[in-house]
């Protein structure tokens, strides 16, 4: 330890050589200490631990803040890269001028070790005549603070556990598709330009309507018989026809204004009676149509509505006689353009 110490004063001495004249009078150097404690060092001495020891050294009061004091002194404590410990301490002049550096090292595997190295070389680096000051007893090893716990909760506040859960839901089920609505209708139509004079029918009338499209009818009619009299003879007329209409207008859901264009095809039956010879004919009819209907709901399903049409028959056939004379007399033809006018009582399934 005494061949340690010479050479730790020797050293200092050193160190120091450079550094400006001590002061007379007083003649005692002041010094201001910085100390790091590294990652993993962080049970090594602590910087107020080893000042209180380099001034047990030195005897007095040598450690000022760094704006009083004559020389910086600046050191750190590591973990050896092999093991051990390793502290490696340097001193500056007031200006900032590097004088020197010192490096301590030990195997130990405690950090202590080297404590009472490290405060006798800080001290010879501040008076070099330290070493035959009296030697303090080095600076106890602090020991490791032990691991942190964490605070036990008072007993009057009960813990509480909060704990989330993810329960997964499955999406939720795509709405069922809307369903067809379908109204079916029956009722008298009466006609006007068809047949020889205003004609009566049964008329059954069926609307479709998909999802979110126009609604279609389709339905058809039976013609009561209807007579065109010449003189003692008559030709008798009977009719039975079908259409199919699209609508693309429909205004109104318990009170329901549409407008519908579509096509009328039929068979004409026509038969003579009290002519010389009786005979009778079949006549296809066609016809295109439009028509405009006004239904209302009136309780539960139950419907009732009317409607007007006109009619273009595309087929208008002439039907005639001949007289007695030879000449051709016309019985009835039908008229370029026909009305039509129903009244209906339905039921509607939406």
């Amino acid at each position: 330890m005494a061949r340690r110490a010479a050479r730790l004063a020797l050293l200092a001495a050193a160190l120091v050589a450079s550094a400006r004249p001590a002061r007379a009078s007083s003649g005692e150097q002041t010094a201001s200490l910085s100390w790091v404690r590294l990652a993993g060092a962080e049970a090594c001495v602590a910087a107020r631990a080893l000042a209180q020891a380099v001034e047990a050294r030195l005897g007095r009061a040598a450690l000022v803040s760094a704006a009083r004091a004559d020389l910086t002194i600046e050191g750190r404590v590591e973990p050896g890269a092999s093991g051990g410990w390793r502290a490696v301490i340097a001193v500056a002049d007031a200006d900032g001028a590097l004088l020197g550096t010192r490096e301590i090292a030990t195997a130990s595997p405690r950090c202590g070790a080297i404590d009472g190295e490290l405060a006798l070389a800080i001290a010879l680096m501040i008076d070099p005549s330290a070493s035959l000051s009296p030697g303090a007893p080095p600076p106890p090893a602090v020991p490791a603070p032990p691991p942190a716990q964490p605070p036990a909760p008072a007993p009057s506040q009960p813990q509480v556990i909060v704990q989330r859960i993810l329960i997964p839901v499955p999406p939720p089920a795509p709405p069922p598709p809307a369903p067809w609505r379908v109204e079916i209708g029956a009722g008298p139509l009466f006609g006007l330009g068809l047949l020889p004079s205003p004609g009566v029918a049964a008329a059954l009338r069926a609307r479709l309507t998909p999802p979110g499209s126009w609604s279609f009818e389709v339905g058809g009619a039976v013609w009561f018989p209807n007579e065109a009299t010449t003189g003692a003879s008559s030709t008798r007329f009977s009719w039975g026809e079908g259409f199919v209409s699209a609508c693309p207008v429909s205004l109104g859901s318990a009170t329901r204004l549409s407008a519908c264009a579509g096509a009328r095809l039929g068979a004409l039956r026509v038969g003579g009676l009290g002519f010389g010879v009786d005979r009778a004919d079949e006549r296809l009819t066609a016809g295109g149509a439009l028509d405009v209907r006004l239904t209302r709901r009136l309780v539960g399903p139950l419907t009732a509505g009317g409607g007007l049409g006109l009619i273009v028959p595309l087929v208008r056939d002439t039907f005639f006689y001949v007289d007695a004379q030879g000449r051709d007399r016309e019985i009835f033809q039908m008229a370029p353009l026909a009305g039509t006018a129903d009244v209906l009582l339905g039921v509607d399934f939406p």
